[in-house]
């Protein structure tokens, strides 16, 4: 990750006090490998970014971003900014998971820019309120987004290794090397995606219901169907 941040709530506490920053936004190059990720094809040619530090790779380390699922759908999860980086352009540069902050730039505090430094005060003092909040939910890697990150993988390097270390033998012999098709394959399904051996699949049990596998609607529906004694089979294994 490099030295500016894109992305930002500006509303946010920790750039409202107990020090008031000022984000000075700059229109910077869109990185192109941000187009290879979801919602990518629809980014500009530039970006609206403010500066963090006065370094970037390799003069200092690169930093580290998290890539954004589970944090617009958990509770106590809050992305505030993203940042210039290789992995996305929603990548969370700076965000808070229950009593966790993350704040992804490298750079000492000597080697930020005046409102950095700010920044990064302010989210000491933010954090503080979470003394002792353990979060509720653990983060993991297997969001069914990230089905549409491999695709855009494919676009970028589009050899046999990679789509068979990603993608499920059926989905390999039906799409070949062709990344539209995969895209619009997984967009189709995206409410009945799950990861199994690592690789992310379509659910056909609860395709076959017409329901989201991320929504509470599924459960009710299966519960009706079990009292019902329709499915049970498929009640069970959805």
């Amino acid at each position: 990750m490099q030295d500016k941040a894109h992305g930002v709530v500006p509303t946010h506490e920790i750039f409202q006090r107990p020090f008031k920053v000022d984000i000075q936004l700059t229109d910077e190059p869109t990185p192109e490998e941000y187009r290879h990720f979801p919602g990518g094809e629809e980014l500009g040619k530039t970006m609206k970014m403010w500066k963090v530090q006065n370094k970037s790779f390799p003069e200092i380390d690169p930093g580290l971003v998290s890539d954004p699922y589970g944090f617009g759908d958990s509770p106590d999860a809050e992305a505030i900014s993203s940042g210039l980086n290789s992995k996305g352009p929603d990548s969370v540069a700076i965000g808070r998971h229950g009593n966790f902050f993350l704040w992804g730039f490298s750079a000492q505090p000597s080697d930020m820019t005046a409102e950095g430094q700010k920044c990064f005060l302010n989210s000491i003092c933010y954090i503080k309120k979470f003394d002792g909040q353990k979060p509720l939910v653990a983060k993991t890697s297997s969001s069914r987004l990230w089905a549409l990150v491999y695709v855009g993988y494919l676009k970028t390097f589009n050899d046999q290794g990679l789509i068979k270390r990603l993608f499920p033998e059926d989905v390999r012999r039906r799409f070949g090397k062709d990344p539209q098709k995969y895209a619009q394959y997984y967009q189709e399904n995206l409410e009945c995606l799950h990861e199994v051996n690592r690789r992310i699949v379509v659910d056909e049990d609860v395709k076959s219901l017409g329901l989201s596998n991320r929504k509470v609607e599924l459960l009710d529906r299966c519960i009706a169907m079990l009292e019902r004694g329709e499915k049970p089979e498929l009640a069970i294994a959805s």
